[in-house]
């Protein structure tokens, strides 16, 4: 007998049945002297083993780490939204949920975090270039010198300046990837929301 299997409940229940209503259970060495009553708790035992093994699986669904099957994708469909981050065919739990951790804890928003996203698409490292990041951009720098500053000199390998933020400019080598939308949907997915 278990906690919560059908013996368990057929013992709870008759525990609570007023003395000398029925007969005392039978120790372990002697016969059942109330075999129906036995047979009536067993039934009302048997849906409340049910509940208890779903109340089991309710509290393994409420945390990431012990949820499974179907409940793993309303998890992810919960975290990501409806249908944007879902389970690849054949995938296991255990993979699908590391897949969901290490979406969860990604770095994001970050120039670093776009670089790495694009980096792990393509294998290839991308160059991003900040329209307000003087490093980038230089100001009224030269081929000679270019640490000056930047802005003028475009087809030099300096770029235009701008003061207007929220906007940057990537230069990927695709790599193995064919296909652009993989790339732009691992850059959607890192960059902050209104980044152009």
């Amino acid at each position: 007998m278990a906690t919560g299997d059908q013996s368990d409940f057929v013992a709870r229940l008759r525990q609570v049945l007023p003395d000398g209503w029925f007969p005392t259970p039978p120790a372990a060495d002697e016969q059942e002297k109330a075999p129906v009553l036995v047979g009536v708790l067993s039934g009302c035992a048997n849906v409340l083993a049910w509940l208890w093994l779903q109340l089991a699986d309710l509290n393994n669904q409420t945390r990431l780490q012990t949820t499974s099957g179907t409940d793993l994708s309303i998890k992810a469909d919960d975290y990501f939204g409806a249908g944007a981050f879902p389970r690849l065919t054949g995938e296991t739990d255990a993979a699908y949920r590391q897949r969901i951790i290490d979406a969860l804890v990604a770095e994001k928003n970050t120039r670093a975090a776009i670089i790495a996203a694009v980096q792990s698409v393509t294998g290839t490292t991308a160059t991003v270039i900040e329209q307000t990041n003087a490093t980038d951009c230089k100001g009224y720098g030269s081929t000679q010198v270019p640490a000056a500053g930047g802005g003028y000199g475009y087809g030099s390998g300096l770029h235009y300046g701008h003061l207007s933020g929220g906007q940057f400019f990537i230069t990927v080598p695709r790599g193995s990837v064919t296909d652009d939308s993989i790339i732009l949907n691992a850059i959607n997915s890192t960059k902050a929301a209104g980044v152009v």
